[in-house]
């Protein structure tokens, strides 16, 4: 809109010339060039090439000017001679010059560019001047029917006009190349200094003042462009480099000014007029002078630019010989457009290997082909550098590899090839490789790793939607390792893993993935099992065999066990899920006796997380007070007096209801709840056990039996917490009794000794729990110093058999009593379980026959009454 708007009024202006429609268009215009101006340098400051703005000023003061001039034009009826309009033209100018020696034009100033620009624009000005001396100067000077002023005016417009060419012809040489700003710049002030030429030179100007109108308000509408147009970048990536005063139309512009003279003197002998020669050949000397200065600078600066590129030579060479870089050159079909000592220096040879870069590579083992390959994608991104990975290697001297890049250049005249730069990255792709090992293979057993496992896996389920064969994966826990690795050391920890690894790996195929997961934990993935679960389940059996094997670790013969889960994959199956399964299948055999293998069943996964629901709800069931014990009397059996209770834990939670012991024990035992929930205990069983004793005295106080789990025992808190209870409850430590599972002392032999040592120092006494249901009974009455031995229920419940399984009975009261052990007798449940334990004369018994384990005020009661009673003989 702007732009047709501006047509209109220049068109106005050169078709009404002399009219007021034209004079009121010329206002128009050259008052909103200098609008214009002003709005793009405050819009976008992105664009200012000066800190002042010297553009917008030298518009507004050439528009005051047009203003004044066309107002006088209009009162007078006549144009003025010379008036106040000259002065915002003068300040214009000024302002034109000092945007051209101050202002940030486009392109980046080359050193030693400001000398040749001085010159080339010195041949510029002096060129300007002579073609304005030779228009009609001397007619206009000498013209005394003209004011004096008035003639200065029409004569230093031109010359004015020349100094701003000058000093935009020096800009331009000193920023290397014509750009738009200084496009602009230029063709506006040669716009300018045409018109004022034409105003001075034509004998009636009136005639032509609309085409002269015009020029001015083109050379107007060029400068207000100029804070519109955004800064050009330096120069791209295929920009020539040229040194300064170098490039061809610079050298043009040598000679250009020379033809000035001759052009005039031509132009004066077809008009037949008569021209001094003098100017002429004042030009003529300043330009020789000028073009002599010039050629001596354009000498200097070869030899300099020579020397330069010499010196960057053979730097650029040594650089390559001691460089870890080989760079050569070579053409599409790789061979050496130059021979390269620094390809030489990395292969190792006293010099070049042959005429080509694949016949090179290959005295190192790298494979010809692949080079070639590597040209060829080169060459298919000419420019782009291609990333190089070459692999070679020889017999007897292991594997190498180069890296590098290779660059097409072919179009680079300088170049003319494909430039290739190779180095030696041996070291980092074998600490690559090394790493790549670490993150998928166990460091001490060299098998594989939980992620690598699982990888495998992933692909074994793939092939298994193809195949129709589900894998199979088998999950290892050791059995017995802590006890080696406590007892002989973390050395002959790592090397008994090390054995088992061993073993696994010769037990299963090559196709099988055999596992480190972690501590003394192992998994085995039987991938594309033809035989199916039975040929899993045998593997699991071979395993057990093979683990079971006895092991030499520095003189000790050691044997341990493992539990083993096996499951197979089903059609939903994932890793994870693999992996969880067998997982839990294990823990089943762990907890099933050990030493053997388990087939996962789905039943396991919903115990598996009943066991999680259960640990939740068990996390906040003692603060919530969902806990309490029950108390089960333990009479004399020669009596049948109360002489003491075992104190049982029992859980009701509020929405799962009553929850048995063997379903939450095994939970808080695993997840380490029962030591705090064990604290509890003690300290409520001896409160209890205080009070009764207080108010029921004897000569014996009655005792308080309390059980410790294998995890209580395992940690260092429990001396410590029955300490705290027998002061707090101020009993006699012998009335409290510590029952201890044959189980809870196979963790850790030595330390389960040294703790019950401590506790048996406090003064308590110890029991053995369900005495004869482990494999070792005996052993622990030898190895741990005991008082109470405990016959297990099963054994109890034979009395009601034949006489061979109530001998077994027998033996063990009989062994009690050898070792001056008190002998109670747990689960009596018939009077002639009784009268059988009376006549074999066991000290105590506890069952249903003579209480089930009552709550606290229940339990009083029946001790007031055992009070009561009067003591029996027995019959």
């Amino acid at each position: 809109m702007v732009a047709v708007g501006t047509a209109a009024a220049v068109a106005t202006v050169l078709l009404l010339s002399g009219t007021t429609a034209a004079g009121c268009a010329y206002l128009l215009v050259s008052t909103g060039a200098a609008a214009g101006a002003w709005y793009g340098d405050r819009t976008r400051p992105q664009n200012r090439r000066t800190r002042r703005p010297w553009l917008p000023i030298a518009l507004t003061g050439n528009a005051l000017g047009d203003l004044a001039w066309q107002l006088q034009v209009w009162l007078t009826g006549s144009a003025p001679g010379v008036s106040v309009a000259d002065l915002g033209w003068l300040a214009s100018y000024v302002a034109l010059a000092a945007a051209c020696l101050t202002a940030r034009f486009d392109g980046r100033p080359r050193p030693g560019a400001r000398t040749y620009a001085l010159l080339d624009g010195a041949a510029a000005l002096a060129v300007a001047l002579l073609l304005v001396h030779h228009s009609s100067v001397t007619e206009t000077l000498t013209d005394h029917g003209v004011p004096t002023l008035a003639r200065l005016a029409w004569i230093g417009y031109p010359v004015l006009d020349a100094v701003v060419v000058g000093l935009i012809a020096w800009r331009v040489m000193l920023n290397g190349r014509v750009r738009a700003v200084s496009a602009l710049v230029l063709s506006g002030a040669l716009c300018w200094l045409g018109a004022d030429l034409g105003w001075l030179l034509l004998a009636s100007p009136d005639t032509v003042s609309g085409w002269l109108d015009v020029a001015w308000l083109a050379g107007i509408l060029l400068f207000a462009l100029i804070p519109w147009v955004p800064p050009s970048s330096p120069g791209g990536a295929g920009a020539a480099v040229t040194r300064p005063g170098h490039g061809p139309w610079r050298v043009a512009i040598t000679i250009a000014p020379f033809t000035a003279p001759a052009l005039v003197e031509v132009l004066a002998w077809q008009r037949h007029a008569h021209v001094n020669p003098v100017p002429g050949l004042l030009v003529w000397t300043v330009l020789l002078a000028i073009s002599t200065v010039r050629t001596r600078l354009l000498v200097r600066d070869s030899a300099r630019a020579w020397a330069a590129v010499r010196t960057e030579a053979r730097r650029s060479e040594a650089l390559a010989l001691n460089s870890s870089d080989a760079v050569v050159v070579v053409d599409p079909a790789g061979r050496l457009v130059a021979d390269s000592r620094s390809m030489a220096e990395l292969l190792g040879q006293p010099g070049a290997a042959g005429d080509s870069l694949p016949a090179m590579l290959a005295t190192i083992g790298v494979d010809p082909a692949e080079v070639l390959a590597a040209l060829a994608r080169a060459r298919a991104q000419p420019g782009t550098a291609t990333e190089l990975e070459l692999r070679g290697g020889q017999a007897g001297s292991g594997t190498v590899w180069l890296g590098g890049r290779a660059v097409d250049l072919l179009d680079d005249p300088d170049v003319g090839g494909i430039v290739v730069s190779v180095y030696d990255i041996t070291p980092r792709k074998l600490a690559e490789a090394e790493l790549a090992h670490q993150a998928f293979y166990d460091a001490l057993t060299g098998l594989a790793n939980r992620s690598l496992f699982l990888e495998q896996t992933e692909q074994a389920l793939r092939r298994a939607g193809r195949t129709g064969t589900p894998p199979v994966v088998l999950c290892l826990d050791l059995d017995g390792f802590k006890d080696v690795n406590d007892s002989l050391g973390h050395l002959a920890g790592d090397e008994l893993l090390r054995t088992v690894a061993c073993r696994l790996r010769g037990a299963v195929r090559a196709a099988d993935t055999v596992a480190r997961l972690g501590g003394d934990e192992f998994a085995v993935l039987v991938d594309d099992p033809r035989g199916g679960l039975p040929e899993a389940t045998e593997l699991a059996q071979r395993l057990l065999d093979v683990i079971g094997a006895p092991i030499d670790l520095g003189g000790h013969r050691v044997s341990v066990a493992a539990s083993i889960g096996v499951v197979a994959a089903e059609a939903s199956a994932t890793p994870l899920s693999l992996f969880r399964d067998a997982d839990i299948a294990m823990y089943r055999a762990k907890t099933a006796g050990r030493a053997q293998w388990v087939v996962f069943d789905p039943e396991m996964r919903a115990a598996a997380l009943e066991r999680i629901e259960l640990e939740r709800q068990l996390t906040g069931a003692l603060e919530a007070g969902q806990l309490r014990l029950v108390y089960q009397p333990v009479v004399d059996l020669a009596t049948e007096r109360v002489v003491g209770f075992e104190a049982l834990l029992r859980w009701h939670h509020p929405v799962l209801g009553p929850i048995g012991p063997d379903r939450f024990v095994p939970v808080a035992e695993d997840s380490g709840l029962i030591v705090p929930i064990g604290r509890w205990v003690l300290a409520e069983a001896t409160r209890t056990a205080a009070r009764w004793q207080r108010a029921h005295p004897r000569d014996t106080p009655l005792s308080m039996a309390v059980n410790v789990s294998a995890r209580q025992l395992a940690g260092g808190t429990l001396l410590g917490h029955v300490t705290e209870a027998l002061s707090a409850s101020g009993i006699p430590p012998s009335s409290l009794v510590l029952e201890v599972t044959e189980t809870a002392l196979v963790t850790d032999r030595s330390a389960v000794a040294a703790r019950l040592a401590e506790l048996r120092a406090l003064g308590t006494r110890l029991a053995l729990d369900d005495f004869g249901t482990g494999y070792s009974s005996l052993s622990w009455l030898r190895q741990f110093d005991v008082d109470v031995l405990k016959i297990d229920r099963s054994f109890v419940s034979l009395l009601d058999g034949s006489p061979d399984d109530a001998a077994i009975v027998h033996g063990l009261v009989q062994l009690g009593r050898t070792l001056r052990l008190e002998v109670v007798a747990e689960g009596v449940e018939t009077a002639a379980q009784r009268d059988r334990l009376r006549a074999e004369r066991c000290d105590l018994a506890q069952g249903y026959l003579f209480a089930q384990p009552l709550e606290e005020p229940d339990a009083e009661l029946l001790l007031a009454d055992s009070d009561a009673a009067a003591p029996r003989a027995p019959a």
